[in-house]
């Protein structure tokens, strides 16, 4: 079944700006790399919206708490733990839908099983993968009231540092050759650093 591509627009235009925003990248991001490592256009529609709606469940949790500076206390992070099955919940009665639930409730999952509900390694379903990737790349590059924003070399570095533990290492090197491509095709002016230049 195709899914409602301006159902899931419409929805996500509704969200607080940040969110809004977040989520629009973290469904571009997403599907870059899937054009990247071959999805067909249905698998690629199915993640696009996916990805976008991912984080669906955070307009069920105050907007304080989501933008709070500093560090969330044990509590407070339990509450915002709970935004992929508050999003999962929202999301299953829509028709057609169902096939992306497993986006919104496995993209904080880790390839190491420490994630929210414990899935590791391709327990996880690789869309959730992809997402889970895209969703930490957009997190480091955007400013955050609770964080510095990092670099590009920066965060690709901790995307690399955390290959195996948070997520799939082949994942994470398709998707570094998949924004440098990127990004050299929309930078003239973009040169990578190697050393000995």
């Amino acid at each position: 079944m195709k899914l409602d591509t301006e159902l899931a627009k419409n929805i996500v235009d509704i969200f607080p700006g940040e969110l809004r925003a977040h989520s629009y990248n973290v469904s571009y991001l997403s599907v870059r790399l899937a054009e990247y490592i071959g999805y067909n256009n249905e698998r690629i529609q199915a993640l696009a919206i996916g990805a976008l709606l991912h984080d669906i469940g955070k307009t069920k949790i105050q907007e304080k708490l989501l933008n709070k500076p500093g560090r969330l206390t044990e509590e407070e992070f339990g509450i915002v733990k709970k935004h992929t099955v508050l999003g999962s919940e929202l999301i299953k009665n829509f028709n057609g839908y169902q096939s992306i639930l497993p986006i919104i409730l496995y993209h904080h999952e880790r390839w190491d099983g420490a994630g929210y509900e414990r899935l590791n390694g391709n327990e996880i379903p690789e869309p959730a993968q992809i997402v889970t990737i895209a969703d930490a790349f957009d997190a480091m590059t955007t400013s955050r009231p609770y964080q510095k924003t990092k670099t590009l070399f920066e965060t690709l570095h901790e995307l690399n540092k955390n290959k195996g533990l948070q997520f799939s290492p082949e994942l994470v090197e398709q998707f570094e050759t998949c924004i440098i491509k990127l990004i050299k095709r929309t930078s003239s002016n973009f040169h990578p650093i190697t050393p000995f230049t």
